[in-house]
């Protein structure tokens, strides 16, 4: 669909407001006129009827019929009926003893007042007094209607519509380009040095908070690619040189098996590495294709530590699972990843005969769910925590080569956090321990 331009947008606006105002104007005024005149000619009746009263009282009737005026003249008895009417025979018109005029007069001594005619047109305007004699005399005129005289003054509407179809053009594609003026002349790359309306500084600081947070993005870019180089460099490295030994054919047997499972825990490291990659990924663009579902945390748990007691032995670390059943609603294979993660390394960065506690909490009130997973390992300094959850990141980089870990678990453990709208707290302290605690439902 094509969009409409600003200039249409405004000329649209403005001409549709201005009409609107100059024709209640135009109303407002021509009714003002309209009951002024009306005022102007009640008044002139009743003037002529001052005239008119002695004839009236003197029954003067051929005086009356010789009068030049352009306006009706009645003279009706006490009783209704019409002795006289200067512009018919008054024997042809029916009894007017019913007639608004004619009792609001004998009951207040004058009276005004107005009929339409059956088109609308036009009305008529009434203006009758009670004579001394019991009499009424009645005066009345035609006057047009307002509809009438706005369809008369309609070509001059019509002109005034023109000119107001221009006005509105010229003025519309003057305001779009004093609009849109400030716009172009915003520096992009630095908004804030830009004189603008206070108006369109909002917008100008959004301009330059998105520059700030592309920035940051392409420098986090920079960093992750340099961080996967570097680590892919490595182990590349490491087998590309074991490769070419064995390539001679001349090693020794056991030196060949040495270099095979050197060469073999390179390349585990590597798809280890580019398996995470993938998963940040995928949890950085929102495309997992699974819908989520109801998870038993503790389920979950226990089948993590389950896999990782292998590990747990190894290091002579003990599990142990306590709380509730933690049920929350997720994609299953994020959880695990999550889970397994926190649990691994509470494993990995723990201390020989350490302890690893998962807690599970169900707060029925508030609907959340938290899980702790707290160790008695290494701990983290202050100094580092607000880094450990930045890729490839690492406290003590021999200590985590040494483990195996590729530096992405953590980030992990933070996006799918923020995949399942859950925010992440962590409490340690350096030769005691850490405990990570997850909250499901904020």
């Amino acid at each position: 669909m094509k969009s409409k331009s600003l200039t249409f947008r405004i000329f649209i606006n403005t001409f549709l407001i201005g009409i609107f105002i100059y024709f209640v104007c135009a109303f407002w005024f021509i009714s003002n006129m309209y009951d002024y005149f009306e005022k102007q000619i009640f008044s002139e009746l009743q003037t002529e009827s001052n005239f008119l009263e002695d004839y009236a009282l003197q029954k003067n009737l051929e005086q009356l019929s010789r009068l030049q005026t352009s306006n009706r003249i009645t003279l009706i008895h006490a009783d209704g009926s019409v002795f006289f009417d200067n512009t018919v025979d008054p024997a042809s018109l029916e009894n007017h003893g019913m007639r608004s005029e004619v009792i609001e007069a004998k009951e207040k001594g004058m009276s005004r007042t107005s009929r339409y005619s059956s088109t609308m047109t036009e009305k008529t305007l009434y203006f009758a007094r009670m004579l001394s004699n019991g009499d009424v005399l009645r005066i009345s005129c035609n006057q047009h209607s307002v509809w009438v005289l706005v369809f008369g003054m309609s070509q001059l509407l019509l002109i005034l519509l023109v000119i107001a179809i221009v006005i509105s053009g010229i003025s519309a594609s003057w305001i779009s380009r004093k609009v849109v003026e400030p716009f172009n002349e915003i520096n992009l790359e630095n908004p804030d040095t830009s004189q603008v309306y206070e108006e369109l500084k909002p917008f100008t600081k959004r301009i330059a908070e998105e520059n700030f947070e592309k920035s940051q993005r392409e420098e986090l870019r920079q960093q992750f690619t340099a961080n996967v180089s570097h680590e892919l460099k490595t182990p590349l490295t490491s087998i590309s040189g074991f490769a070419e030994i064995l390539k001679s054919g001349d090693t020794d047997p056991k030196i060949t098996v040495d270099f095979a499972n050197t060469i073999y825990d390179e390349a585990q490291r590597m798809i280890a590495l580019v398996n995470d990659i993938i998963k940040l990924s995928k949890l950085d663009e929102k495309s997992i294709c699974q819908e989520k579902e109801g998870i038993s945390l503790r389920d979950m748990c226990r089948e993590v530590m389950k896999v990782l007691s292998a590990s747990a032995t190894a290091k002579n670390v003990g599990m142990e699972l306590s709380g509730d059943s933690g049920l929350i609603n997720g994609v299953q294979p994020v959880i695990y990843e999550m889970v397994y993660n926190l649990v691994d390394n509470a494993i990995k960065y723990n201390v020989q005969g350490g302890k690893v506690q998962i807690n599970l909490q169900n707060l029925i009130e508030s609907g959340r769910v938290i899980l702790t997973i707290k160790d008695t390992g290494i701990g983290i300094p202050d100094n580092e925590r607000e880094r450990i959850f930045e890729r490839f990141y690492r406290i003590d980089k021999s200590r985590s080569k040494q483990n195996g870990g590729t530096g992405l678990g953590l980030s992990i453990v933070k996006h799918a956090a923020k995949y399942h709208d859950a925010s992440i707290l962590l409490d340690s302290e350096v030769g005691k321990g850490s405990t990570f605690t997850v909250i499901f439902g904020v």
